[in-house]
């Protein structure tokens, strides 16, 4: 995004690249998630009188989907006061966006695992500076405005919503239990590489995710076979081990299947169904 003062340009503002020392982060608030995106000034020397200053720029995060219009994930000011130098100037800092959990909920399901592009709407005024009697002065200010477009790393993306400390619910409404990996037992060990599976996004990784969860089933089956013969249908405990045993045995049948057909065959909603499921199996079952 060019920066412009009298019709002259002056200097850009971009998308800070893996080099810069400031990193994209995510923090959980109250029903918010504040995204740190790293911007990249740079700023050309004033020349004569040709002084500006610009402050206070609006920014809206807008996802960019395969559709005519750019759905807002949120919004945030940038409040620091840019004054160029006598000589060129550059520098990173980092712009604060809020979005809703329900927002990122709606764009990680709209995305559907392809690229992360996102764009900024960048606004605001611009103003000149005028020094006199030792003192700066403003001048009438002129409309600043233009968007940055940019692609994050999917797992710098995923990194950081998982930084948030959100249970995976949020996301992908998976009842996801929060424990240390290492004290996982096998059935959320199996959980958790199915997630991190599913996080990559894309066929391979809808596949994949199904994978990590059929090999504990069958293990699972064989340690807990359905009883040969079935209880009266009464509501009894034994009637209710019963049904759920018969939707965990379903649910290796439909893993069964899609590891066994191309990735094309499991989508991400399917995949969703699979993990959500076994989630909540792990949850009732004994």
């Amino acid at each position: 995004m060019d920066i412009t003062y009298r019709s002259a340009r002056v200097g850009t503002i971009e998308f800070a690249t893996d080099a810069s020392p400031l990193k994209p982060s995510a923090v959980k608030g109250f029903d918010v998630v504040t995204l740190g995106i790293p911007l990249q000034f740079d700023l050309e020397g004033f020349t004569g009188n040709q002084r500006w200053t610009l402050s206070h720029l609006k920014l809206d995060l807008r996802a960019q989907l395969p559709s005519p219009q750019n759905w807002l994930l949120g919004s945030g000011v940038y409040v620091a006061t840019v004054i160029p130098a006598t000589g060129t100037l550059k520098f990173p800092s980092l712009a604060e966006i809020h979005c809703s959990p329900r927002a990122l909920l709606q764009y990680e399901a709209l995305r559907d695992g392809a690229p992360v592009r996102l764009r900024c709407d960048v606004s605001g005024s611009i103003y000149g500076l005028l020094q006199a009697n030792h003192r700066e002065h403003l001048l009438d200010p002129a409309p600043l405005h233009g968007h940055i477009d940019f692609e994050f790393p999917r797992e710098t993306w995923t990194s950081m919503l998982r930084s948030c400390d959100l249970s995976a619910s949020v996301f992908v409404e998976i009842p996801f239990p929060v424990a240390d990996k290492g004290k996982l037992d096998g059935g959320h060990r199996a959980l958790l590489d199915a997630f991190e599976a599913f996080e990559r996004g894309g066929p391979t990784a809808w596949k994949d995710s199904v994978g990590h969860v059929r090999p504990y089933l069958e293990t699972w089956i064989k340690q807990q076979p359905l009883p040969t013969v079935q209880p009266p249908k009464d509501g009894s405990p034994a009637d209710r081990e019963w049904k759920l045993l018969t939707l965990r045995d379903a649910l290796h049948k439909c893993c069964h299947v899609w590891v066994h057909n191309p990735k094309s065959s499991c989508t991400r909603k399917e995949a969703l169904l699979i993990l959500n499921t076994f989630a909540c199996l792990l949850e009732v079952l004994p």
